[in-house]
This record gives structure tokens, sequence and C-alpha cells, in this order.
């Protein structure tokens, strides 16, 4: 057992030294000094733990696998020191493999798992993570849960894949990989988002700028805690494959669409609307219902960052356009609502933002969410990049009263 623990300390220093990658480049030893404390269990006050590890130490010099340097006139360990040109033999006696051939092993799992992935941010993972691995040797985070965890990780990715922009359930998504529906939950779901926060550029921004929760996150990527519902009121019907469906009489309640309908829908009927109004908050959906909506809108709500299905029911909406539609998008004033807007320029060129103006956050001030420095110097970067010009007023009174602003603050009375 001390000579083993001598060996898996030795090659613990030997992989973060420069010999690992580049033999003979340094002439430095790799050795564990034990009065600088580096192999605390040989305690040489103690005439047997002192004895036991100094004939441990004995043995792995007549292997030739170390060199044994003694405190002058004392029979005590002052360094041992590994021999380099003997580390394979102290890999095989510590019964340890070598990064190597480790990094050998993790990118052939991970190559094999995930030869026919389409989905790019995948994609980037498996060929940035293999780079990586390639390079440096270096164990990824995933991987040091053991190998049967990576294969279990690699499976999880690949059955993401296979959704093809579908959507799920969390539970059923992890039944599908695992059949368990709570393991994906309980193992899985922190590495799974570190990697999409990572090589989903929109998920990445949207990270960088905003605190989004988990479940956040995994509704932008089309896993949900609840079978996902598209609200919507407004003077239109939809053609599905089953038939017409007229949603002008529940006006101006509105109706919930189930997320399997989405592909069911074949043309959005919208004659009779002058514009759309797309409301990121359910509070401000239900109130603007209530007394604001007028026969010509069809007001949409949007819901935080949207998943794959609704920017599909969003691009089917916007497909039905008429060239004099007014389309506009109500979010909070912040960084996250200046993000959505750009993400849903790119489906609705026209988009126009709405009561999210420089003049709304002066009114509102007194209302507003206080922001530290660090996010204020986000914005600060956001405006001097020019990364969304239409709000770099708006952008302005933020830093000049240091708060964001929330929907509900606008029907506070």
């Amino acid at each position: 057992m001390d000579r083993g623990l001598i060996l898996q300390r030795l090659l613990d220093k030997y992989e973060k030294s420069k010999h690992l990658r580049q033999p003979g480049v340094s002439n430095r030893r790799v050795m564990l000094r034990t009065e600088q404390g580096e192999l605390p269990e040989y305690r040489y006050e103690t005439a047997e733990i002192r004895d036991r590890f100094n004939q441990a130490a004995q043995g792995l010099e007549r292997d030739g696998l170390v060199r044994v340097e003694y405190v002058q006139g004392r029979p005590v360990i002052a360094v041992i020191v590994l021999n380099l040109d003997r580390v394979d033999q102290a890999y095989q006696a510590a019964n340890r493999t070598h990064p190597a051939e480790t990094a050998a092993e993790i990118c052939a799992l991970i190559q094999e798992g995930l030869a026919e992935i389409k989905t790019e941010w995948i994609q980037a993972w498996r060929d940035c993570t293999c780079q990586e691995i390639e390079q440096t040797w270096r164990i990824p985070a995933f991987y040091k849960q053991g190998a049967d965890y990576a294969r279990d990780f690699i499976r999880l990715l690949s059955c993401y894949d296979k959704l093809d922009g579908e959507a799920a359930t969390t539970r059923a998504f992890s039944s599908i990989c695992f059949h368990d529906s709570k393991r994906f939950e309980r193992e899985f779901q922190s590495e799974f988002l570190r990697a999409a926060a990572r090589f989903h550029p929109a998920l990445a921004e949207y990270s960088a700028l905003e605190e989004p929760s988990d479940r956040e996150l995994l509704a932008f990527l089309g896993i949900d805690s609840h079978p996902e519902l598209f609200l919507l009121s407004g003077l239109c019907s939809l053609t599905t494959s089953a038939g017409e469906v007229d949603i002008s009489p529940l006006f101006p309640h509105g109706i919930a669409l189930p997320g399997s309908v989405v592909d069911e829908i074949l043309a959005v009927h919208i004659q009779r609307i002058k514009r759309i109004i797309l409301i990121e908050n359910m509070t401000n959906y239900n109130e603007f219902l209530r007394t604001e909506i007028c026969p010509d809108e069809l007001v949409v709500y949007h819901g935080g960052f949207a998943s794959p299905k609704k920017r599909q029911l969003l691009h089917k909406i916007a497909g039905s356009l008429h060239p004099e539609t007014g389309v506009y998008f109500w979010a909070d004033i912040d960084l996250g609502g200046f993000q959505m807007f750009a993400l849903l320029q790119e489906l609705f060129p026209q988009l126009t933002p709405m009561r999210m103006a420089a003049e709304d956050v002066t009114r509102l001030a007194p209302y507003g969410l206080a922001r530290k420095a660090p996010y204020l110097q986000k914005l600060q970067t956001a405006l001097a990049q020019r990364a969304y010009p239409l709000f770099d007023d708006a952008i302005q009174m933020i830093l000049h009263y240091g708060v964001t602003i929330e929907q509900e603050a606008f029907y506070i009375r």
C-alpha cells in the first residue's frame, strides 16, 4: 500500500510537469520532499511508520523506479525522485493508465458515440473536446466521474440529437435516454447545460448577459419540466392537417395550444390582423388581454427565450404576414429583453420595440430593479459596441439610474 501511494504521488507530480508533454525539455526533478509535507503519511517520528515507508521506497529503488535520498546521518527519507527513464514501468507498477492512453480512449469514445450527430452545438462540443484532450491529455470533467458515467453522457447527447428539434419534458427525455425518468436531472443536467452554454452560440450569449435558471436554459433547448403550451389571442384561424381551427370566438381571452400541435399547423390566417404583439411576461400578457387588446391585434405570449418549438410556431406566423402588418415586442427593459429582441428580429425583420424606450426607464425608474456594477458594466460594453442600437437611449437611462425595468412595473397602480 505504501509503495503504491508513493508511486501515485510521484505520478501526480509528473503529470503536472513539463516532462509529460515535453520530455527532455526541463532539468527539474519530479520528486517528493518529505520535509515540505509532500508525503504527509510519512511520519518519521513514529518508528513503525518510518520503517515501513523506508522499506517501500527502498523496494522501488531496487526496481529502478525511484532514487531515495536521506537526511544526512539519519534513517529518514528527505527526497524520493522519480526515474524519468522508467516512467512506463512506474505506471504499470502503480496500475495506472498513462494520460496519453486515457486521452486516446476518451476521444475514441466521443468520436464513436457522436459520429452521426447533426446538432451543431454538439458537433462543436465533440470536436473541441477531442482537440483539447489530444493537445493537453487532460481528463475532462465529465470523464472524471468514471468511464460508465462518460459513456452515459455521450448517450445522452446522442439522444438529444435524435429529438431533432422536437420538444420533450425533462422526465420523458430522461426515460428516453436511461429508462429512468429522474436520472437526467439527478446526475447529468448540470454537465449537459455546461456543455450547451459553452457551445450553443445563442445560449452562450444569453448566459453571459443574464443569470438564467436551469429551467429557462433547458426550455431554450426544448426540454421543459411540463409539456409546452403556447398562448395567443386574436381574430384569426389555423389550418391544421385535421381541419380548420377558428380561435376568434375566444377573443379576447385567447387559447392555449399544446406544443405537439405546431407540426400540424399548415397555415395561419391573419387577414384581419394589423398588429402582432409579442409579450414576454405572463402577468403582462394576461393584463393586456384584459384591458388593452384591440380586435385588429394578435397577441402572443412570448415567455422568455423561445424554445425550438415556439420558434417554429413564430416562424409560421411570420410566413403569414402581410407587408403592412406591424410586429411589436414588449419585454423587460434589460439585457435579456434586448437579446430576445435581437433573436426575434431574425424571424421578424420589421420588429419594433414596444414600451422599451428611454422615457419608459425614466418614468418607471422609482420602481426599477437596482443593478450591481458588474451588470451595469455589461450594459456599458454593449452600448460601446452598439450591440443593440435600437436600445442605445434606453441603455443610457439604465446606466444613469442604475436600474432595469421589469414589465410588471407598467401595471403598478
